[in-house]
């Protein structure tokens, strides 16, 4: 199962690899989604040293980090996507600081534990892979004691909303007891999350977490999103109020996506 679970993905990501950054280069995303997603990065970056940009795809995440004088190791199971972030980020002129390399987040090429001052994993690698807990497991392996990772899933209601209305009640109640969807358009199963669901797979695997959000949780669908991205200041406004709420404990399970960020515990 593990195996096919990745074959999928790695298939779905060779295949859209050069449409990628394309389909993400709209207002949503530009102004308001990546915006809250740098919010709960941006601040646990370290100083120096190295990070791990894990299921980092195209390089979505390492340009910015990278910017900073970092270096990143970025690591996705998709070749067609390594390639892409290649030429971006030799294009970038930041090819000195970046690693590229190949692999599952189940099982990551790094022997060495403690070895990384930042670990991210964004844009639901821990949903698409095989075994969550044992992702979680490896990226908190290799982060070094007091240090941050962050992650972003696929939220828990929302699959549950979704699959309501796109499929019916019997399907919905699947989702919610067995924390699993399947993606048609992508052609593989998801995992979902609440945000205790979350905070659990963090802290079994030695990461105390400190922040826990939902995004986005203020407008749910895309036609309430597009009528305020469409002008600036609106734009700015959402985001603001998204900002204000997204934390919130009795609203942040509505998002879509759930972010986490958590500390390692340095050993006793």
């Amino acid at each position: 199962m593990s195996e096919e679970q990745s074959r999928k993905v790695m298939s779905y990501y060779d295949r859209s690899a050069q449409n990628y950054d394309r389909e993400l280069d709209v207002p949503y995303f530009r102004e308001f989604y990546d915006k809250i997603t740098w919010r709960y990065i941006g601040p646990y970056l370290p100083i120096k040293g190295t990070v791990l940009d894990a299921g980092g795809g195209t390089g979505r995440w390492t340009i910015p980090i990278a910017e900073r004088g970092l270096r990143v190791v970025l690591y996705d199971i998709s070749s067609q996507m390594l390639e892409v972030a290649r030429k971006k980020i030799k294009e970038e002129g930041l090819g000195h600081l970046v690693t590229f390399e190949e692999g599952d987040i189940c099982d990551l090429n790094h022997d060495d534990d403690d070895s990384f001052d930042f670990v991210l994993a964004e844009g639901d690698p821990i949903s698409y892979c095989s075994d969550p807990d044992r992702a979680v497991g490896e990226l908190a392996r290799v982060l070094k004691p007091d240090h941050f990772a962050a992650a972003g899933v696929d939220g828990l209601f929302s699959a549950v909303r979704g699959t309501l209305i796109n499929k019916g009640l019997d399907e919905a109640l699947k989702v919610l007891r067995d924390r699993r969807f399947f993606a048609e358009q992508w052609g593989f199963n998801c995992w979902a999350f609440s945000p205790d669901d979350l905070r659990k797979l963090f802290e079994d695997n030695g990461l105390e977490v400190v922040k826990v959000l939902g995004k986005t949780v203020v407008l749910l669908s895309r036609e309430e999103r597009e009528s305020f991205l469409q002008e600036e200041e609106k734009a700015k406004g959402l985001l603001d109020l998204e900002l204000m709420l997204c934390e919130e404990p009795s609203i942040a399970g509505y998002g879509g996506h759930l972010h986490a960020v958590g500390r390692k515990r340095a050993p006793r």
